[in-house]
């Protein structure tokens, strides 16, 4: 017969052996851990921390998309230059300007309403030549411009569908042939009215 079969789990040895290796309570309430208050405490660090830094990121992540209207705008402000240079006019259409620059528009039609998330999946065109105004690809910006007003060549990018519509910063950008000034202005992420995040920005004059 094996020695398996011989143990008796019931002998006293085992027992003895069993309880030994057994902690006592006194043992058990000596070793170190954490406490309730120590708990508390660094739940309530992890909160102020993360209550810090997830508005950093977000701030850095519209930024970002911010960057995206930025480069449109200077675009559309070279284009313009080189057309008033070339025909001493100033553009009115997006036709007017394709021989300088190209853009393309998100067409979805839950743009305005979703933004990104409409046109993520949506496949781009090309700007008609009677456009004066389009959806950036991304669908985080509605870019308008207007070459008839003043003198001057002006284009405002407003941040578009929702939330980023609340949360995004404007670019303008302006073309003044009388003064040979070219401006492109990037809202901040301040609550200012003028300069602040928000849609529906106006123009912005050179």
């Amino acid at each position: 017969m094996s020695n398996f079969a011989n143990l008796n789990l019931f002998s006293a040895k085992f027992r003895f052996n069993k309880v030994k290796n057994l902690k006592s309570l006194s043992q058990i309430k000596s070793e170190d851990g954490f406490t309730l208050v120590e708990l508390i405490v660094v739940v309530m660090m992890i909160g102020i921390l993360s209550s810090i830094a997830i508005p950093q990121f977000m701030t850095a992540a519209d930024k970002a998309k911010q960057k995206e209207a930025t480069g449109i705008v200077a675009a559309l402000i070279k284009a313009a230059t080189a057309y008033q240079t070339e025909y001493g006019a100033l553009p009115t259409t997006a036709g007017q300007i394709e021989e300088y620059a190209k853009f393309q528009k998100c067409t979805d039609p839950d743009r305005v309403d979703d933004g990104g998330a409409a046109c993520k999946d949506s496949t781009p065109v090309q700007l008609d030549a009677v456009d004066v105004s389009f959806t950036t690809t991304s669908g985080h910006y509605l870019v308008e411009f207007d070459g008839e007003t003043g003198g001057m060549f002006r284009v405002k990018a407003n941040p578009n569908g929702f939330p980023y519509r609340l949360n995004g910063a404007a670019v303008r950008g302006c073309y003044n042939p009388t003064s040979s000034v070219t401006e492109v202005f990037e809202n901040n992420m301040t609550g200012d009215a003028e300069i602040g995040k928000g849609w529906e920005k106006d123009y912005r004059d050179c």
